[in-house]
């Protein structure tokens, strides 16, 4: 199977999606894993917010995603470093968060 990338219209920005993950568990790291390489390889500009031992184990930033670290905490840090990924997303998409 191919992959096409489709570039955005003339003079817009690339979409811009995040993947949060909470707990991180095995089968939905697998999936953000792979949507992520699916999305870049697309064109699509990816962030995966998810902790360290997450992006450790499943190199986010191998499939042209960026990372953002955030703990498995609700606490005030924890929700700001999201707010800024989430900023200028065009789609988040949250998985047991």
């Amino acid at each position: 199977m191919s992959h096409v990338s489709t570039p955005a219209p003339q003079g817009q920005p690339p979409l811009h999606t995040v993947q949060v993950l909470g707990g991180g568990s095995a089968g939905s790291s697998a999936h953000v894993r792979s949507l992520s390489t699916g999305l870049a390889a697309r064109g699509v500009r990816v962030t995966v917010c998810a902790p360290a031992e997450a992006d450790e184990a499943y190199d986010f930033a191998g499939t042209g995603a960026h990372h953002v670290a955030v703990p498995r905490r609700s606490d005030p840090a924890s929700v700001a470093a999201l707010r800024a990924a989430c900023a200028d997303a065009d789609l988040v998409h949250a998985h047991g968060l």
